[in-house]
């Protein structure tokens, strides 16, 4: 008869410490002040994400006036072009960057970028794009620091990140790729 008693031992056992249980997480429930339900809802906040088109500032080599990037960068992709005086490659780069143009010119932003101390108006292509100085830019980019050129750039999600940054001249179609998978 011992052992028919042990199984009944245990349940009651069992039964016991849950009810505890249940009347803990009841007593914690009691506890939680109620949420009103007509309550008015609070305005949430939404911060428009910074672009680092915002913290590339350039300089319009016309009128001198100093703004950032995203003031004239309104599409998507932005594609910038750093270009010098002194670089043998360039004039090839600016060729390209002019056939690329006839390709994306409704969906990329071009722009061609020269550094502070070389600034040169291009009359062959500068009607096809804008050209500015570069001023300042975010210190992973390093844009008015360049010393190999040509350097392309390409910002993506509404200039949120870097996309591609490419140093030396490379073929219309390896960036043509790149445009096309963006």
């Amino acid at each position: 008869m011992k052992s028919n008693l042990f199984p009944v031992f245990l349940f009651v056992v069992f039964l016991a410490v849950s009810c505890a249980v249940t009347g803990r997480v009841q007593d914690q429930n009691q506890e939680q002040p109620e949420v009103q339900a007509e309550s008015e809802p609070q305005p949430v906040e939404l911060k428009k994400k910074k672009s680092l088109a915002d913290d590339i500032i350039v300089r319009d080599i016309y009128t001198k006036e100093e703004y950032p990037l995203s003031r004239i960068a309104q599409k998507n992709v932005v594609f910038i072009e750093l270009s010098a005086s002194w670089c043998k490659a360039c004039p090839e780069m600016k060729e390209t960057t002019a056939k690329l143009v006839s390709y994306f010119e409704n969906r990329v932003f071009f722009i061609r970028l020269y550094l502070e101390n070389d600034i040169q108006e291009d009359k062959e292509y500068g009607g096809i794009i804008p050209e500015m100085a570069i001023v300042s830019s975010p210190a992973e980019l390093s844009l008015e620091k360049t010393d190999v050129m040509p350097r392309v750039v390409v910002l993506s999600n509404s200039a949120s990140e870097v996309a591609a940054d490419i140093i030396g001249a490379y073929p219309g179609l390896y960036y043509y790729g790149l445009l096309s998978e963006l």
